[in-house]
């Protein structure tokens, strides 16, 4: 089965001594332990509330990091609430989902003072629930913010009968007239019920916080911001920043930066300022460092879960260290996200090839899989059966970060499929030439169950992974 995004859980009962002598995950692949301590010594030395971001590419590990983070921090007595926000996003205004899940990860706790905190937790979420109709966006606003009442409109113009078409610009400009005062008297007197109802919800959030630990600042981790609807991560950005601002509060928002100015753009039209605009809540931006080739392809085998690929055979623990120090060692100089997407085509092609009584080619695949993703031409010449020279060159100009090893392989493969192409059309049954070795062997052997060679297997799923990662 095809494990997209393998979900990496961790609580603190995880932790154990490492080798530096720090409590921290073994299944921290990219070893982020001594980053999270260094964040999170300066964090506690914060006066106020304090709002930080996480930001590295996608798939480089911001999710994992995140849920380390919080883990280690509950070992040490810090209350956490992790809230996913592209998985709430369906829901048009962020404040009550994210009060909900603050309600219901808090509430679970035990230890002492329980009762207290779910009394304080209940009239926290008392108060948001008074104070949500007043943040919400009533109607339809006008450019200058103003809500139009354009069902009184409608009923003006179509109900009633005396009313002359003709002079249709004068009516609109006296309804929205009305609109307009109406809207402003309404938000007069609102204003202090609503600035009554906010600052009651704060003494209510302060209330939550002294009783969970008066000694330990309290955690928000908000995950996935830069994936959600624009008018969302925009709203949840600015209920962060005017109604979670109490002291003792630490806001930690993973995303790639660039992906939200995106959103805050989409939302407020292309002409802002979206780093200005962003550095209004945020107080400190800190980039996840890239992780090594070799840490960053044994997380890809971790979070893509193959480590029991059917085509491994009967040592799964022995090809699957192949497999993952071929790809390594192949992809040195790639960047991160071709390695990624690369890595995924392998997975589509691992979980769906059958086993086989032959050795896994591990050498041969990962060839094959980064021709796919990086030169879809040398890829075909080489599934043609071309002649080495005539691709030779233009391997050596499309690929050449890729070392001479897989250039090898490469040759082999070619050579390989030239010769079962004649095989093919001579009805040839003779042996593979010696040269070719284990390698072409074991992709040029016919799978008795399916009746195809395997380098067809392989190429069809590689096809496949086609459609469903571009």
């Amino acid at each position: 089965m095809l494990k997209r995004n393998k979900e990496l859980k961790f609580s603190k009962d995880d932790l154990k001594i490492q080798a530096d002598g720090k409590l921290w995950f073994d299944q921290d692949l990219l070893n982020r332990g001594p980053h999270v301590r260094a964040i999170t010594d300066l964090l506690l030395k914060t006066d106020g509330n304090f709002v930080m971001t996480t930001s590295s590419p996608w798939g480089t590990g911001k999710t994992t990091f995140m849920r380390m983070w919080k883990a280690w921090l509950e070992h040490a007595g810090h209350p956490c609430v992790l809230f996913n926000a592209w998985e709430n996003d369906y829901i048009d205004n962020p404040f009550l989902t994210f009060i909900a899940e603050m309600h219901e990860q808090l509430y679970a706790l035990q230890g002492p003072g329980r009762k207290q905190r779910r009394h304080a937790l209940t009239k926290l979420k008392t108060a948001g629930k008074k104070l949500f109709p007043k943040i919400l966006s009533l109607g339809v606003k006008t450019g200058l913010g103003v809500s139009i009442d354009f069902e009184k409109i409608g009923k003006k113009l179509f109900n009633d009968k005396e009313f002359d078409l003709s002079k249709l610009g004068e009516g609109l400009t006296q309804i929205m007239g009305d609109s307009m005062e109406a809207y402003a008297s309404d938000a007069l007197e609102s204003h202090t019920t609503t600035k009554k109802l906010k600052e009651d919800f704060k003494t209510q959030l302060k209330t939550v916080v002294k009783n969970l630990n008066s000694n330990q600042k309290m955690f928000f981790f908000v995950d996935e911001l830069d994936r959600c609807k624009p008018t969302y991560a925009v709203e949840l950005l600015e209920v962060i920043k005017h109604l979670f601002d109490v002291e003792g509060i630490i806001f930690v928002l993973s995303l790639d930066r660039e992906q939200l100015g995106h959103s805050v753009r989409s939302a407020y039209g292309e002409g802002i300022d979206s780093d200005g605009y962003l550095r209004r809540f945020i107080d400190l931006e800190y980039r996840i460092p890239e992780p090594t080739v070799d840490h960053f392809v044994k997380h890809l085998g971790q979070m893509y879960g193959i480590e029991n690929s059917p085509c491994f055979g009967d040592k799964p623990e022995v090809i699957y260290e192949e497999f993952i120090n071929e790809f390594a060692i192949a992809s040195k100089e790639l960047p991160l996200r071709t390695i990624e997407k690369a890595f995924l085509r392998g997975t589509i092609l691992l979980q769906g090839f059958p086993q086989t009584a032959w050795h896994f080619p591990s050498q041969g695949f990962v060839t094959l899989i980064l021709l796919r993703e990086i030169s879809s031409e040398v890829y075909d010449l080489v599934l043609a059966g071309s002649e080495w020279d005539s691709i030779k060159n233009k391997y050596n100009e499309k690929l050449p970060k890729l070392n001479q090893i897989n250039g090898g392989a490469a040759q082999a493969l070619a050579r390989g499929k030239m010769w079962l192409n004649y095989r093919l059309k001579n009805k040839n049954l003779g042996r593979m030439p010696k040269d070719q070795g284990i390698l072409m062997t074991a992709f040029s052997t016919c799978h008795t169950q399916h009746h195809e060679h395997l380098i067809d297997i392989a190429t069809r799923y590689l096809d496949l992974s086609e459609s469903l990662i571009n």
